[in-house]
């Protein structure tokens, strides 16, 4: 292969890769927004009926649904995009990549030729942020619910 195809090829998968980051970080924001909105609905709509206490207990297992699809669908993404880019040869082995770069877990079984080792970090540098954004939101939800006991 010519080095210029090539070095187009991986400056061209950096910059997909980054849009791809900022789309998930987006994705992630409009779910946390809806999310928001949604639980505070529903919060109000159980509070009046069950009260505040069972309220929460119906509450807090529906946010951790809603994170651990956001989170699914996020890496399925990474997953994707990889596999599409012809960098990994399954969507099964894509996935399990993805999914232990963007928990920051990194066994390290499947790893990237150089130069494209650098997207397991750059995966991973999104999931924590968005690992970090759930995490905040949760606590959110958490707060408002003990302030209901």
């Amino acid at each position: 292969m010519d080095i210029r195809i090539e070095v187009h090829h991986w400056r061209r998968t950096f910059f997909l890769a980054m849009l791809l980051a900022a789309a998930v970080f987006l994705f992630h924001a409009m779910v946390l927004l809806e999310a928001t909105r949604l639980l505070n609905d529903v919060h109000s709509w159980l509070a009046a009926r069950h009260g505040p206490q069972n309220a929460g207990r119906i509450l807090i297992p529906m946010c951790f649904i809603i994170l651990f699809i956001t989170h699914v669908l996020e890496s399925l993404a990474w997953a994707i995009f990889i596999w599409r880019r012809k960098l990994i040869d399954t969507l099964g082995e894509s996935l399990y990549y993805t999914t232990t770069s963007i928990t920051a877990l990194g066994y390290g079984d499947v790893v990237q030729p150089p130069p494209w080792r650098m997207l397991g970090p750059l995966v991973a540098i999104n999931g924590v942020l968005m690992f970090g954004c759930s995490t905040a939101f949760l606590f959110l939800v958490l707060q408002k619910v003990w302030m209901h006991l």
